[in-house]
């Protein structure tokens, strides 16, 4: 029992890490059409294909009448807002020219000038964003040139699909991809410019001079084992669900469809919490190291609860008034700082309680008569009180905000459901209290049990329970 125990404390479970919420985040895949002659590139055309995700997304923001679809005004607007994010970042695309003659290879950067950008509907539901960049480099046979495709604010996730030539007379090329980043080697042979399949280990795959018809990529199988998988799709069709409850809430409100969207906000909450992060690890150790009883975990897990998705609800209103589409930059830095807070808020409470048990263990006895307590004791009616404490974990396991909560609150804000946000983020919390609690039981019904039998365990314990704590502030510290 000891041994499991431990096992499950030192779970690799970031505290924050909230692996579930990478659900949120846009992607897009790339195709890149080089223009030129048999010597020399005079343009590169870049055309994003976005996720069906994010084009859900962005008509649930931008559909003002409400027909489910984007209209051509609304579509401009979105290409404005896309543009002005995108322009000063130049386009989030990077291109290097690296010429081979000589000894010593000579890397140039390739500057973006975009004259040409429209973004629309291909196929009816595919939306595309293209610009075209000219330029005029001179290439020779073993040149390179590399295309990189990242958003350093993490907004958008790219996959660079292909590279194909505009026509025939295009000079030939061979290139390899590894997700964002493409490279293309120059040949001298136009006779093996045939289709072939991007291998999968690093070597060059000629292509075709045709012009490709645009394709879709397949989802890459997922690595993750499977149980984090049915709570990734768990969570993505509950919060789907969620948001169609809520239009019809706002079409026709009823009592059937208030429970519902109640019982799937606090489905979520549940599953939500469920995932790897969330403060479990946190509270349990600290409930190991303090003295508290049932009561105190069971605040404290109400407490995570609430300020966990109350302070994402405040936060998607404050920038949803402040900002427009693109904020994630945002609330990205919101993101890094609250965690580093949390962290040294947590680094603050393990020095702390060392500082109080070292201070005990110090202490000399005295004389006390008829004393029920040894003089070592530090249960709840002999320490001093641990509010502050008490709040710093709170305040530490709740305060990072999760994409996947602001999600849903933006929703609800981009349909004027006030609310029904509020009410959905009060569901919620309660949905991972009930979690953060049961971990937090779990570990006051072991500590008892090792109690009981094996007094002696507690000493280390709960300088491992420290240890642990001091494990997590670093981690959050320093990743």
């Amino acid at each position: 029992m000891c041994k499991r125990f431990l096992w499950l404390m030192l779970l690799p479970y970031h505290l924050f890490a909230c692996a579930l919420c990478a659900l949120y985040t846009p992607s897009a895949t790339v195709n890149i059409t080089l223009e030129g002659d048999a010597s020399t590139l005079k343009a590169m055309t870049f055309e994003w294909h976005f996720s069906q995700d994010f084009i859900k997304t962005l008509i649930d923001r931008y559909d003002d009448n409400r027909n489910k679809k984007l209209d051509p005004d609304e579509l401009k607007r979105i290409e404005i807002i896309l543009d002005n994010y995108v322009a000063k970042k130049h386009y989030l695309t990077s291109v290097e020219y690296t010429a081979r003659g000589g000894e010593q290879a000579h890397v140039v950067p390739l500057s973006l000038h975009v004259s040409r950008k429209e973004l629309f509907f291909q196929n009816n539901d595919d939306l595309v964003f293209r610009f075209r960049s000219d330029t005029t480099q001179a290439l020779l046979p073993e040149d390179e040139l590399s295309f990189t495709i990242e958003d350093n604010e993490g907004f958008f996730v790219f996959l660079i699909h292909g590279i194909q030539p505009a026509d025939a007379n295009v000079f030939p090329f061979e290139f390899n991809l590894f997700n964002h980043i493409a490279f293309m080697k120059i040949s001298d042979n136009v006779a093996t410019r045939t289709q072939a399949p991007v291998p999968s280990e690093p070597r060059l795959a000629p292509i075709t001079p045709e012009k490709h018809e645009n394709t879709r990529i397949e989802a890459v199988p997922s690595s993750e084992s499977s149980g984090l998988l049915w709570l990734k799709n768990a969570l993505s069709s509950t919060q789907n669900t969620i948001q169609d409850t809520m239009s019809g809430l706002k079409e026709k409100a009823s009592f059937a469809g208030y429970l519902l969207f109640l019982g799937l906000s606090f489905l979520y909450g549940v599953l939500h919490a469920a995932g790897p992060g969330h403060g479990k690890t946190l509270v349990s150790s600290y409930l190991f190291a303090a003295n508290h009883g049932y009561a105190k975990a069971l605040s404290m897990a109400g407490l995570i609860g609430l300020v966990h998705t109350f302070s994402a609800f405040l936060l998607t209103l404050t920038i949803y008034l402040l900002f427009d589409l693109f904020f994630n930059a945002f609330f990205t830095d919101v993101s890094f700082y609250t965690t580093k807070i949390s962290a040294l808020i947590i680094l603050a409470i393990v020095a702390y309680m060392a500082y109080r048990k070292i201070k005990v263990h110090r202490a000399r006895p005295k004389i006390v008569a008829f004393s029920a307590h040894p003089f070592t004791c530090s249960c709840a009616a002999c320490s001093p009180k641990s509010q502050s404490s008490d709040w710093g974990v709170v305040l530490s396991a709740g305060i990072v905000p999760c994409p996947g909560t602001v999600a849903i609150f933006t929703f609800a804000l981009a349909h004027r459901a006030y609310s029904l946000g509020f009410l959905s983020a009060f569901c919620m919390s309660l949905g991972m209290s009930l979690i953060i609690a049961a971990a937090a039981f779990s570990t006051l019904y072991a500590k008892k049990r090792f109690q009981s039998k094996t007094p002696r365990f507690l000493i280390h314990s709960e300088s491992v329970a420290l240890a642990i704590m001091f494990t997590l502030g670093l981690v959050l510290l320093f990743s």
